[in-house]
């Protein structure tokens, strides 16, 4: 189920009465193959989840609870309506009402009328009030930390995951994060952090939003999924370094500041796998040799970061 399926779906919830529409979204569900229901959940759970900002929750008195269902009211509102909501945070008030998370349940109730068994899909990020790292505060001990340069990338709702690209942008953040020219750069914005939030949806127009506040820039960007049509490594990570530059020349732009320094050389990447399908057996990781790139890379904990490594190297995420 890509994006454009999903949006479909959601629209069933619009053609008649409340309790009528969901049983019939239950039913449409229960009938398609299972890796369906469990990507209309995974979908559900990264749209729910990118509109739980500190931004939007300011327009939905009441609690977490009541956020919570406002979030899920304005999807079953449809796709048109969410993308307004996402652009526009104060439009997300009219839909601050209780009772709206039952759509939550949805995939759940589908898988167990199709299969019999008991419902227990995690998907990839929490729909949780505070879940999303936006809210996370910037206190007086963060301004003194080296970093300024996160990223939130990982929503792909259109063919799942890309570790070339992944890795690739993972791997630049570390080291545009490190560059003394970079940090020299954005030392002129007057900010301590730069937040790069990115979506991938193949039913918008591709387009970067920069938002400003005391501590903390946000870029909200809508990237072209084409080419995750594609898995050849080589295309993909330099796709990602494109990405890159895409949003932080949007971030100069909209700052007014230097013209952007070049990325930063890094180092080559361990072969991985072009990507991840669903439900295929994902090889099992070269504790020693991933070690060895991170030390190359730097900045990270090996003491916290093997064991770690050999969980993932006996049992695999799928």
């Amino acid at each position: 189920m890509d994006e454009r399926s999903f949006w479909t779906a959601v629209a069933l919830l619009s053609a008649e009465e409340l309790d009528a529409a969901v049983a019939t979204l239950t039913a449409e569900l229960a009938g398609r193959p299972i890796n369906e229901i469990t990507a209309f959940a995974d979908h559900l759970a990264v749209v729910v989840h990118a509109i739980d900002t500190p931004a939007h929750a300011a327009y939905v008195p009441g609690g977490a609870e009541v956020f919570l269902a406002a979030r899920c009211a304005v999807v079953a509102a449809g796709r048109d309506t969410y993308l307004r909501v996402f652009g526009d945070p104060p439009a997300i008030a009219e839909f601050a009402s209780p009772g709206a998370e039952w759509l939550l349940a949805v995939p759940a109730n589908a898988f167990e009328r199709a299969t019999g068994l008991a419902w227990t899909h995690e998907p990839p990020v929490s729909v949780e009030t505070g879940s999303n790292p936006l809210w996370s505060p910037i206190t007086a001990d963060d301004t003194d930390e080296e970093t300024w340069l996160t990223y939130g990338g990982g929503l792909h709702t259109v063919l799942g995951t890309r570790p070339a690209y992944d890795a690739t942008m993972q791997v630049l953040i570390a080291a545009v994060d490190a560059d003394p020219r970079w940090c020299r750069w954005w030392s002129r914005a007057g900010v301590h952090t730069l937040d790069l939030a990115p979506l991938w949806s193949d039913g918008d127009a591709p387009g970067v939003t920069v938002r400003r506040g005391a501590q903390r820039v946000v870029v909200d960007a809508i990237m072209d999924p084409r080419g995750f049509t594609r898995t050849d490594r080589a295309f993909l990570r330099e796709l990602a370094r494109a990405d890159l530059l895409t949003m932080l020349e949007a971030v100069r732009s909209a700052l007014d500041l230097d013209p952007l320094p070049s990325l930063p050389r890094t180092p080559d990447l361990p072969d991985m796998p072009d990507s991840f399908a669903p439900g295929q057996e994902l090889p099992r990781l070269d504790v020693d040799e991933v070690v060895r790139f991170a030390e190359e890379v730097g900045g990270v904990d090996l003491e916290e970061l093997r064991p770690v490594l050999h969980m993932l190297a006996t049992d695999p995420p799928l």
